[in-house]
């Protein structure tokens, strides 16, 4: 009785663990102490690092969901300690030689859908039924909702927060909290902040950056130069250069502690 189906061309290290009914197509390659759940399908171009736990019905790179694919060689990259649970699906990418990647330590709970040449840092949460769309780029430490809709080409930035089942289809910059349908920003994701050591004064900072772009009369390019004049800390920086590279619009700052 044929309990898996797993090419004897992946490269799987001896150390893997793999449940019954898992497919391992060819050209995949599966690092140290990561376990393969019942169900499992992984597919042609799929590279999975260390120490990852994939629970069952999960499918990794999958053919994107996409009509501009036509079957072109590419990637799914998945990284070191992340936990994927069950019935996930994360597609390789459109484009001959182009990726979609997920990086290190991060939590993707049931029935998330990660579509085509996304990016994924480290250190997410990815709440249960959240639909991310192809091209969004997903910073460190960012925690979604569940049952989110993030639209393609969307990017969110380091330690934001966006709320459950809300929609996002403009960019969501670092440190805020956003929720609601069309996803609105307000306030920054403060819990989040602490929660990662940062200070009073820290958390202080970011809001009075952000309050600049909210309430002073200058234009973006004009806040951006005049906080380019200031000797910034690292934060402040970064966004900075989330704002100049912004290519959907963003959400605008609401504080709602005033």
């Amino acid at each position: 009785m044929i309990l898996y189906s797993i090419s004897t061309k992946a490269k799987i290290d001896k150390s893997v663990i793999i449940g019954p009914y898992a497919i391992i197509e060819d050209d995949v390659e599966i690092g140290a102490d990561t376990t393969i759940g019942s169900y499992v399908v992984i597919r042609k171009g799929t590279r999975i690092g260390t120490g990852n736990a994939i629970h069952a019905g999960v499918q990794l790179g999958v053919d994107p969901q996409d009509h501009h694919f036509h079957g072109e060689s590419s990637w799914c990259l998945i990284g070191d300690d992340n936990i994927i649970r069950e019935y996930a699906t994360i597609s390789r990418a459109t484009g001959e030689g182009e990726q979609t990647v997920i990086g290190d330590g991060n939590f993707i709970m049931t029935y998330v859908h990660i579509a085509h040449n996304c990016t994924i840092g480290n250190n997410t949460v990815i709440s249960s039924g959240t639909q991310i769309g192809g091209y969004v780029t997903i910073d460190d430490y960012v925690t979604i909702g569940g049952l989110c809709g993030i639209h393609q080409f969307c990017h969110i930035g380091i330690y934001a927060m966006l709320g459950a089942m809300s929609y996002l289809n403009k960019d969501l910059p670092p440190f805020l909290l956003a929720r609601g349908n069309r996803a609105r920003a307000y306030g920054l994701n403060t819990r989040g902040l602490r929660r990662n050591l940062y200070s009073w004064q820290e958390i202080e900072d970011i809001k009075r950056v952000y309050r600049q772009f909210s309430d002073s009369p200058f234009t973006i390019r004009e806040c951006i130069k005049n906080l380019k004049t200031e000797e910034c800390s690292e934060h402040i920086l970064e966004i900075v250069k989330f704002i100049e590279s912004s290519k959907r619009n963003f959400l605008p700052f609401k504080d709602d502690s005033t």
